[in-house]
């Protein structure tokens, strides 16, 4: 049997067990992205599976989640980091400034997709095409996901006070580029 077919008949046997192990530890959202990456690992070392992979293949997901989560806190450490940096250069100041951190807490608030689109459109300074080149998807698709951003991110900036001209500024600041 080719390897083609070797994985095509694992994924068909196994994808279903390996998805619901997932699901009852994340979100469904991000279900599919973990079992993808199992079956990766999977094309990966197939000459190395057990006869009866199935365990194998569970104790795969559970790594690809260990390493999920300690890059999710890694980010949401670097985010943290970041934002009390900024609070120590604003020093003791008694209004909320961009400069006070908040902004910064409000993005490590933010999903993931969400931090990563205003990241690139806003920070890296690229355009919604050039965005869309580096995320896979098309412009008119980064121009929705950043227009929700940063609806998102000016909701979690009002949670903490920052008034919304803070994000309008910088939403201009990249419609201009």
């Amino acid at each position: 049997m080719d390897d083609d077919s070797q994985l095509q008949r694992l994924h068909l046997e196994h994808a279903g067990a390996v998805r619901a192990y997932v699901r009852r530890r994340i979100g469904a959202d991000e279900a599919d992205e973990v079992v993808a990456d199992v079956f990766v690992i999977a094309w990966r070392r197939l000459g190395e599976l057990p006869p009866q992979p199935r365990t194998w293949l569970l104790g795969t997901a559970r790594r690809v989640l260990a390493n999920r989560r300690r890059t999710a806190k890694r980010q949401r450490a670097l985010y943290e980091r970041l934002a009390n940096e900024a609070e120590a250069d604003a020093g003791a100041a008694a209004t909320q400034e961009p400069g006070d951190g908040s902004v910064l807490r409000a993005l490590a608030s933010l999903s993931a997709n969400d931090r990563e689109v205003l990241l690139l459109v806003s920070w890296d300074g690229l355009s919604h095409q050039e965005a869309g080149e580096v995320l896979g998807v098309r412009d008119t698709t980064v121009a929705m996901r950043v227009h929700r951003a940063r609806r998102r991110l000016e909701r979690a900036l009002e949670r903490t006070s920052v008034p919304a001209p803070h994000i309008r500024a910088t939403q201009e600041l990249s419609d201009a580029r």
